[in-house]
């Protein structure tokens, strides 16, 4: 029979084992309540930074762990501040190494700490050897604080956030190869007092080993504005690289981050097919209208016609007969060399001035428009121009259907996808380079350069170097598939081009090679034509009131032909900025060389008449005419 003295100790006992299991039971969701963020944040000391340093790990996005990155990220900030109000000294564990310290406003010098890994930040004086991590605060920030204190309490932390999302962002999360350079930030505070745009920026330099060739460095700041979990920012930020450090400078306090993300990741590369597609496409449709508008105009030049040309010529002085060349001229300044020097293709030059009151319709208006219609399938210059907007448009063809694909095409298919692409890609570099050596024949060697069957000559190379080049490296198997990957070695593009490591020195000779030498001889030619172009424009100054941005206006014009636009690939390792503006402007070329060619062939009565018989309409305007 049970006693009363032992039912009560058996209650005792019952009441114990309930105290401890709710005691177990809050020690076993007090992890859960700091991944939750569910913290009293107005009181730090009682709050263990061990449980919070396990949420690092949990915080994926699996999402298998309860968690609030929001919370706990702005725990984190605040945690900054409360250790500049509440803590002097150092913190020292395994993820979050601070020093808290008071300095003066009116301080002689530069302030230095160290930011070793794994080390309290300290801080370093003039005699000692520069580590290589630190941070360097300038004096003029505290100066200015000199007003409202004396002294202010700062705060350096560096916290290891780990692998997981705590601290990453959004635009990060999306990135899969990018990352926090050693999952490390770096935290300046000067709690309550809010620091920004500075005139001295600080420094901080992060020291690591050489990124992959196609990752690169970016320092940016925790933004708690942007999104609503906050993002990293780069917003007064400047980035300089090195091989083996990078500096960053900003003009404000908070978390700092070096961010190690690929030059071309997924998102980037999505961003850069839209824009190439898109300017492709324009480029497609002005280039159809350019070889339209070549297709339809008249070879043929009216008998009346060439009767009026011949009476108004007559009125300056009797004119040459011209040679048997010059009705089909191969070359098309024949015309201009079989005139006597100084004076233009067109009617007779001297004493044109003269002439200009009695006659303007002599060398503008609706005369000088019908003679540019006759001279046009005459001339070389304009089959020049359409051979490169063919090429151009076929390699614009090629592009679609080679990022355009939707399963991924077999060997041989692909094969000739990379073969074809090729061979349009060379095409084009070869009638840019051929645009600049009719250029060179055109302005810097205008005499003597006859040459029979001119345009069939610059045919067979245009189109038949390239197809040499292609064939050569198909023979060697080249082409296949190709992919253009990240950090994680994770594929961002896939295309039909040259096999990957198998044929990077194919690569590396028939196209960036191919290319440069078709890039230099092109920047030579465009420099002298430009040098000449404003060399004379100078020179007859007194005698011509011209507008100098038509020389301005004629050298872009050229730059298009040439392809300017693709030299912009040479800036593309300075950042993704650039690459975003090569991919722009050079889809663009096509619609750049349409309105080139419409300028040149259909003038207007005004832009046509507002050039002079001078030496400038003998050389500058012969050179942007052709």
């Amino acid at each position: 029979m049970v006693t009363p003295g032992a039912l009560r100790v058996l209650f005792l006992l019952l009441l114990l084992l309930w105290a401890s299991g709710m005691e177990n039971s809050r020690i076993l969701e007090q992890p859960r309540n700091v991944c939750l963020g569910l913290i009293n944040e107005g009181n730090y000391e009682s709050f263990h930074l061990e449980n919070t340093a396990g949420c690092f790990t949990k915080c994926r996005q699996s999402g298998n762990e309860p968690c609030d990155l929001k919370n706990l990220q702005r725990y984190w900030l605040k945690y900054e501040f409360h250790l500049v109000e509440n803590q002097m000294g150092i913190v020292n564990t395994s993820f979050l190494k601070a020093v808290v310290q008071s300095v003066s406003t009116n301080i002689s010098e530069d302030l230095l700490f160290s930011l070793t890994p794994s080390q309290v930040p300290r801080p370093v004086t003039e005699e000692e050897h520069e580590p290589p991590d630190r941070v360097r605060l300038p004096r003029s920030l505290f100066e200015s604080l000199q007003d409202s204190r004396s002294v202010v309490r700062l705060a350096i932390t560096l916290l290891d956030i780990g692998p997981g999302n705590l601290f990453k962002g959004p635009e990060l999360s999306l990135e899969d190869s990018s990352s926090v350079l050693n999952n490390r930030l770096v935290g300046l505070s000067l709690g309550n007092i809010s620091v920004s745009r500075l005139a001295e920026p600080l420094e901080i330099t992060f020291s690591h080993q050489r990124p992959p060739s196609n990752m690169t460095f970016s320092c940016v700041f925790w933004d708690v504005t942007k999104g609503s979990t906050g993002d990293w920012s780069s917003t007064g930020c400047s980035t300089e690289l090195s091989a083996k450090r990078t500096v960053c400078r900003c003009d404000h306090l908070t978390f700092f981050a070096l961010l190690l993300r690929p030059i071309l990741d997924r998102a980037t590369v999505q961003a850069l097919i839209r824009i190439s597609q898109a300017g492709c496409g324009a480029s497609m449709i002005f280039l159809a209208f350019t070889v339209l508008l070549y297709a339809a105009l008249s070879p043929q030049q009216p008998h009346s016609l060439r009767l009026r040309a011949s009476r108004e010529c007559e009125r300056c002085h009797p004119c040459p007969q011209p040679s048997p060349r010059l009705g089909r001229s191969p070359h098309p300044q024949q015309a201009e060399h079989d005139l006597p020097a100084g004076r233009a293709a067109g009617p007779c030059e001297p004493g044109l001035e003269r002439q200009k009151e009695s006659s303007p319709t002599l060398e503008g208006g609706p005369w000088r428009l019908r003679f540019y219609r006759q001279r046009f399938k005459s001339e070389d210059a304009p089959k020049v121009h359409v051979a490169l907007s063919i090429s151009l448009f076929l390699l614009n063809l090629a592009f679609f259907i080679n990022v355009g694909h939707g399963r991924e095409p077999s060997d041989a298919t692909c094969w000739a996808r990379g073969a074809i692409f090729h061979y349009f890609l060379l095409c084009t570099f070869t009638w840019m380079g051929l645009e600049a050596f009719h250029l060179y024949l055109l302005v810097i060697k205008v005499f003597n350069t006859y040459f029979g069957h001119y345009f069939l000559k610059l045919s067979l190379v245009g189109w038949g170097l390239p197809a040499l080049i292609v064939i050569g490296t198909g023979s060697a198997n080249s082409y296949g598939h190709y992919a253009i990957r990240d950090k994680k070695n994770m594929a961002t593009l896939e295309l039909c081009w040259f096999r990957e490591k198998t044929a990077v020195s194919a690569l590396y000779v028939t196209v960036h090679g191919y290319f440069l030498i078709t890039c230099l001889f092109s920047a030579v030619v465009l420099g002298l034509v430009a040098w000449k172009i404003f060399t004379l424009s100078t020179a007859t100054a007194g005698k011509e009131q011209g507008p100098n941005w038509k020389g301005v206006l004629t050298v872009l014009g050229l730059s298009s032909l040439v392809g300017v636009t693709w030299w912009l690939a040479i800036l593309t390792p300075l950042g993704r900025s650039t690459i975003y503006v090569f991919a722009l402007f050079n889809s663009l070329q096509g619609v750049f060389i349409f309105c080139w060619f419409a300028v040149l062939y259909f003038p207007s009565r005004t832009a046509v008449a507002s050039s002079s018989g001078t030496a400038r309409i003998d050389q500058v305007h012969t050179a942007s005419q052709e």
